[in-house]
């Protein structure tokens, strides 16, 4: 019973203090000037003299330069005119603030968005001496790239960047050691059908857990010699020296949105904004105003928490390439552009403040399907078209052809409409394609795309059945027609496995997909044995009518050659 007067009491203390919610905390802002309106900027909190280091970033017109510190204790904002040269212009960096080094980090990013200038150098901005320096060059180091995720944690010694864009999304992981001066690869990188590693991709939210692990969410698969959702929903842990690690899958599609750990609570990470739709995506069920999504690191589980806004000012607005960083006692929220509750479009400069106990705060709702992009209904079509019309098409072309004249009506519809569908499932994984895709899944589904279409036109255009130099031909164009297309299906088959390895499609989708793909190599081998079996001129099995002659003898199945067709046009003539 003790425990149970306890658990009472902390409860009322909880509601009369309020900490029970999560609490948003517009905070003031003093000084002679203010930083202009800016998203993608860098960050870094000095936790030994209470600072927030801003620099760079976009804003509604320019690409900033700029240095900036926020006291919060007293809540001035004073912009730092440094001697000498420093990063330059840049936005969507990797950086962090170093207490032992007294260093404030910026590495990567972009420079000049309207000609596409990206960066991998590494600056550091001594608190002490007042100057940026340009840190030393040794070791791999990363490719140019802007959007990567990781970090400096105020408590280590090492910035980790990881994945990526420029001519390509990366999916390497560098760490760069300021005691050595150096850089390291801590992952290697992997493919876009990965799902024991984290896909390249782009503009995903990240931060480091403690000095030597880094967490990031979603961002953009699709383009750059990649393919996938734009954004996703996918999260992952990297600890150095250990291989990454897959988080459930709970909020709803994000990039450019804000992670920090909180504080006083071990490898836990709160969430907060986020660019949710783009053109690849057909619903998605947007997140509330006041949702901030916590992530327990050891676990692995997400929950949708509720917030509660500031008194006055109310909360901060819905943001994309927002960032957060941990203070002492809670979490800082700075910058960004405004997709709801507010004017959308306008790029923020308050500070704002999320304190209270995470661990009592209401949940915002389930975790769960909450969207369906173009490249879900894409995979859906072609399941559909060549890995169920056709592949029946030029089964029953094979098999049944005893049956005439139905097994060519059957084998024409079926042919005809998995084309259909096919052409349906191209256009559907067009709308927000980043770029002309060049990975192994896209050039094989052109290549089989390209091909169906050319059976068709090579089907109407047959050769019909004669003597002589016209039955040569007929021979000829069997045997293009036929083994051709057993080919693209085959190759088919193996690119549906692609595809959803590609979209990260859930373990129960690729578990019916092998059903499918097992029954129908099945079949395959149980009537193709039955086939074989059949002695030449007899009947093929299963006979339409035991007391007539079947047609199908007369079309050489029953003598080795069958003209299945696999899209449509191959008929008795």
């Amino acid at each position: 019973m003790p425990s149970f007067g306890v658990s009472c009491l902390l409860l009322l203390l909880c509601i009369s203090q309020g900490n029970c919610q999560l609490q948003w905390r517009k905070l003031p802002s003093n000084g002679a000037s203010t930083p202009l309106n800016r998203r993608d900027m860098a960050l870094g909190f000095d936790d030994v003299n209470n600072l927030l280091y801003m620099y760079g970033g976009r804003g509604n017109s320019a690409v900033g330069a700029d240095l900036w510190t926020f006291n919060l204790s007293s809540y001035a904002w004073t912009r730092i005119n440094y001697p000498g040269a420093g990063p330059g212009g840049r936005f969507s960096v990797v950086s962090g603030f170093s207490t032992r080094h007294k260093l404030f980090v910026v590495a990567t990013g972009e420079a000049l968005p309207r000609t596409k200038t990206f960066l991998n150098d590494i600056w550091g901005y001594n608190v002490t001496s007042g100057q940026w320096r340009l840190l030393p060059a040794r070791g791999r180091v990363p490719e140019l790239r802007y959007g990567a995720s990781g970090g400096l944690h105020t408590n280590g010694s090492s910035l980790y960047v990881t994945h990526g864009f420029s001519s390509r999304r990366y999916s390497n992981t560098f760490r760069y050691d300021l005691d050595q001066m150096r850089w390291f690869t801590e992952f290697e990188g992997t493919h876009p059908y990965s799902r024991t590693s984290p896909k390249p991709r782009c503009l995903q939210g990240g931060t480091m857990v403690s000095p030597d692990e880094t967490v990031f969410y979603g961002g953009c698969l699709s383009g750059g010699s990649s393919g996938g959702t734009c954004p996703s929903v996918d999260a992952w842990s990297y600890v150095r020296g250990s291989t990454w690690r897959p988080m459930a899958e709970c909020p709803s599609p994000r990039q450019f949105q804000g992670m920090a750990p909180w504080p006083s609570k071990h490898r836990k990470v709160v969430m907060f904004g986020g660019q949710q739709v783009r053109a690849s995506i057909v619903m998605a069920e947007l997140a509330p105003e006041n949702e901030v999504d916590l992530l327990d690191v050891a676990s692995g589980q997400w929950k949708r928490l509720q917030s509660v806004g500031d008194p006055t000012h109310g909360l901060p607005g819905w943001r994309a390439g927002v960032l957060m960083i941990p203070t002492r006692n809670s979490v800082l929220l700075y910058g960004g552009q405004l997709q709801y509750g507010g004017s959308p479009g306008i790029n923020l400069t308050a500070v704002w403040e999320l304190t209270g106990d995470i661990d009592a705060a209401p949940n915002a709702g389930k975790c769960g399907p909450r969207w369906f992009a173009f490249p879900h209904l894409h995979g859906l079509f072609m399941i559909l078209s060549w890995g169920i019309l056709l592949q029946a098409g030029a089964f029953i072309a094979r098999y049944f052809r005893h049956r005439d004249p139905l097994w060519f009506i059957w084998h024409q519809r079926l042919q005809v409409s998995g084309v259909a569908l096919g052409f349906v499932g191209v256009c559907l994984v067009l709308p927000g394609t980043l770029a002309v895709p060049n990975f192994a899944h896209s050039i094989l589904g052109a290549l089989i795309f390209l091909w169906s279409i050319q059976q068709v036109i090579n089907g109407i255009l047959r050769p019909h059945k004669g003597a002589g130099s016209i039955e040569k031909k007929r021979a000829q164009w069997e045997i293009f027609h036929k083994w051709g297309g057993r080919l693209f299906l085959v190759i088919a088959l193996i690119n549906i496995f692609l595809g959803l390895y590609l979209v990260i499609a859930p373990v129960s989708v690729i578990a019916i997909w092998s059903t499918i793909f097992t029954l129908i190599v099945v079949l395959y081998i149980v009537f193709e044995i039955r086939l074989q079996q059949t002695a030449p001129g007899e009947v093929t099995p299963m006979p339409l009518d035991d007391k007539k002659e079947s047609t199908s003898t007369h079309y050489g199945v029953g003598k080795g050659v069958d003209a299945e067709s696999v899209t449509s046009g191959s008929n008795p003539t």
